[in-house]
């Protein structure tokens, strides 16, 4: 018993100074959420909410940003027709988004910038996205772990989704504007002649005012091998 009890212990304050060696310092928390995020990705907790993120658990792999360089995406220069706070707008090719399920992070799904998603069989006929980010992160979309039903944003996989089993990492994130609600919004019909198929858009929760969304704290996420570890409020809005 008493061996059991040192082991907790030494487990405790081992995750204790992990999760201290990994937050940001003081001077970088006490600022503006949008001027330092650096990615347009998006991460859904619990499969419904949605929120910006301060960067991509994909930078921890060089030349991420350039995946589908041969792939002749649209290029974007920025995005000043989206409200603040729905998106980053940061000047990308493709985003990722991320899903935050019983503590665990994954990859569901790769979006395409500047680009209607009934165009996406025009890029990536062979769903070839998925197959380079297999080879980018050495790590599988697992079936084990389906996208759910209806979900915003997340309508071309259905190969499942990919634990970020390398993310040691400290994310900064703050809940959108445009889904505040939680993307409660009705369930659309649009058929796709790409994929010759209807599919079922959620339309997105009606936009918070800036006003009252500026005011919200953001959130900071530390993972070790994808799990969250940590999640605390911060002063940054």
């Amino acid at each position: 018993m008493k061996k059991y009890y040192y082991l907790l212990l030494i487990f405790l304050l081992v995750s204790s100074s992990f999760i201290k060696s990994q937050q940001l310092p003081r001077d970088i928390i006490l600022s503006e959420f949008i001027p330092k995020a650096r990615t347009n990705d998006l991460l859904y907790i619990n499969d419904t909410v949605v929120y910006l993120m301060s960067k991509s658990p994909l930078e921890a792999f060089p030349g991420y940003n350039d995946l589908y360089a041969s792939f002749n995406l649209p290029q974007v220069v920025g995005q000043p027709w989206m409200p603040l706070g729905v998106r980053v707008n940061r000047p990308s090719t493709y985003h990722a988004i991320w899903c935050l399920r019983d503590g665990m992070l994954y990859l569901s799904d790769i979006d395409i910038s500047n680009a209607s998603f009934c165009e996406y069989k025009s890029f990536f006929p062979n769903n070839e996205q998925y197959k380079l980010m297999e080879e980018l992160t050495e790590t599988k979309f697992d079936k084990n772990y389906p996208l759910p039903p209806g979900s915003p944003l997340t309508y071309h996989n259905t190969t499942g989704m990919m634990p970020a089993t390398w993310s040691n990492d400290t994310i900064l994130i703050k809940i959108s504007r445009g889904q505040y609600l939680g993307g409660r919004g009705e369930l659309l019909p649009i058929y796709c002649l790409d994929f010759n198929d209807t599919i079922w858009l959620r339309r997105a929760a009606p936009t918070m005012e800036y006003n009252k969304w500026i005011k919200i704290p953001s959130e900071e996420l530390i993972f070790k091998n994808g799990e969250l570890i940590s999640r605390e409020t911060k002063d940054i809005y």
